[in-house]
């Protein structure tokens, strides 16, 4: 006689819950025979199988209906389901691909304002080439913040910091797609001092920018400002924004000849 099998020995065998295998009976996987006296179902060694077989398939992420439906299917149409679920895959790894990089680069924003804060106004090469307007209400530009806010940049002079333009940083490559009245600023070589910059969430936004220029301004002169968004965080019981600022710098003795050429794209106010 074939031997059969209850369903909470099966249950165990593979790990599944008894509520499991009975919703595979209700949608027509499973078909055990039932005990006519108390109605409590026995597996067969086919059954077994068919749960096997149910098991395999629901790990490649084939749906219910399609796996009570795989015996009734050609090898044609097995490798075309099959296929399809390939690609479904490879679209979730790279939704997963770029769900990853986008986490490192929020990491790397936080320890950067770590470092900032025990590395302030060290000389370093500014990050970014070119910066173009940037409006909320610009739809692609607003696409390219949400993939990286990292690439919201604010635009402004030593000299006049209340005429601060805001921006996006964009590749040099990429800056004949703008026409010249929306390019803030290139970047023309020149020496910068990094810092980090608070600047408070709500009004009226006050920032310690001030405060870190004046230091810089111990030791140089000064003419560009470009902050570049990192992150938006609570400290001390207050929401700020931080910002990576470069400081362009140049020596207390520089006669200022040269200093346009590296000077923001200023608009009149």
């Amino acid at each position: 006689m074939e031997k059969t099998f209850q369903i909470g020995e099966i249950a165990r065998f593979f790990d599944l819950a008894p509520s499991t295998l009975r919703y595979w009976e209700e949608c027509g996987i499973l078909a055990p025979d039932k005990n006519k006296e108390n109605q409590y179902r026995t597996y067969s060694v086919s059954d077994l199988m068919a749960i096997s077989d149910a098991v395999f398939y629901k790990s490649l992420g084939l749906p219910l209906k399609q796996i009570r439906d795989m015996e009734q299917t050609t090898p044609g149409q097995h490798r075309e389901l099959l296929e399809e679920k390939m690609g479904e895959l490879v679209a979730l790894q790279e939704q997963v691909r770029l769900r990853m990089e986008k986490l490192r680069c929020h990491l790397a924003a936080i320890d950067e304002v770590e470092r900032l804060r025990t590395r302030p106004y060290a000389i370093e090469d500014i990050d970014t080439e070119c910066i173009v307007s940037f409006d909320l209400i610009e739809q692609d530009k607003l696409r390219q913040y949400i993939g990286n806010p990292y690439l919201y940049s604010r635009v402004q002079h030593s000299c006049c910091l209340q005429q601060e333009h805001r921006g996006l940083t964009v590749p040099t490559e990429q800056l004949d797609q703008f026409p010249p009245e929306q390019i803030l600023w290139q970047n023309c070589g020149g020496t910068y001092a990094a810092c980090l910059m608070r600047e408070e969430h709500t009004q009226p936004y006050k920032n310690n920018l001030q405060q870190q220029l004046a230091h810089i301004q111990k030791s140089y002169r000064t003419g560009a400002i470009i902050s570049r968004f990192l992150l938006c965080a609570r400290e001390d019981g207050e929401l700020y924004d931080f910002y990576k600022t470069f400081v362009e710098v140049f020596p207390k003795e520089w006669d200022g000849q040269a200093e346009s050429q590296y000077s923001i794209f200023l608009k009149e106010n």
